[in-house]
């Protein structure tokens, strides 16, 4: 159903066993990178060739984060098959360039060398197909930071976000209360809570500060830094 691998342990300063943290799991879509500029792209070029219209583009702003399919059924109100068609549709745009229209966030790699230092492994736990999850993190440079990406399989039905959690939770050998959820959306606080682990909702991605403090987030941070500074604390 979806994949953890990539795993492994930082040779240089390993696990601090001294601290109560010992993994750190991020999102990636409006938490590492900003994408929604080639999600909405391939979204809008999908919804041209299926002829609907969309007058209110701020809308599309919710395939950021969610799976493609939940957000296809929510907006549009598409019944099971056609949303899943409408996703089809979509990778084939996505994976022709679409997912490279993106940006780092600033300060994420600043951020990933002070969580490596402070001791922490870190993984990705992420809707986003696993495929292209590595390929985007080796092309902005990030690869090595973690050890982890547990997602789904390109092609298969999106597990919850807790699945994705307890999967990386798992492979990194970690509990819960170990354990760390970082992201942006309400599926990433809510995934986390249900999972067990503490969450750090990132309020300069798509869900804002309102929606983190919303579904309960453990804390929230303004910017990458602060995630840094929250993890160094614990």
């Amino acid at each position: 159903m979806y994949t953890c691998k990539y795993a492994r342990l930082f040779e240089k300063g390993g696990r601090n066993t001294e601290h109560t943290l010992k993994a750190v799991l991020f999102d990636f879509d409006g938490t590492i990178a900003d994408t929604g500029r080639g999600i909405i792209n391939c979204v809008k070029k999908v919804l041209k060739d299926n002829a609907i219209e969309e007058k209110d583009e701020s809308r599309l702003r919710y395939f950021i984060g969610p799976p493609l399919v939940v957000s296809f059924r929510h907006l549009f109100g598409l019944d099971e098959d056609t949303a899943q068609e409408y996703v089809r549709q979509y990778r084939v745009y996505y994976s022709q360039g679409g997912m490279y229209e993106l940006d780092l966030y600033g300060g994420i790699p600043e951020t990933l060398e002070r969580i490596r230092a402070a001791g922490p492994v870190m993984g990705i736990a992420s809707s986003k197909p696993g495929v292209y999850l590595q390929a985007l993190l080796e092309h902005l440079g990030i690869a090595p930071y973690f050890s982890c990406i547990s997602a789904p399989e390109l092609g298969t039905v999106n597990p919850p976000k807790r699945e994705l959690i307890a999967a990386a939770m798992e492979k990194l050998n970690v509990r819960p209360e170990e354990c760390v959820m970082v992201g942006d959306r309400f599926f990433d606080i809510e995934g986390g809570a249900q999972a067990g682990v503490r969450t750090i909702g990132a309020a300069y991605g798509y869900g804002g500060r309102a929606e983190m403090e919303e579904y309960n987030a453990t804390w929230v941070a303004e910017t990458t830094t602060e995630i840094a500074e929250l993890i160094e604390k614990l």
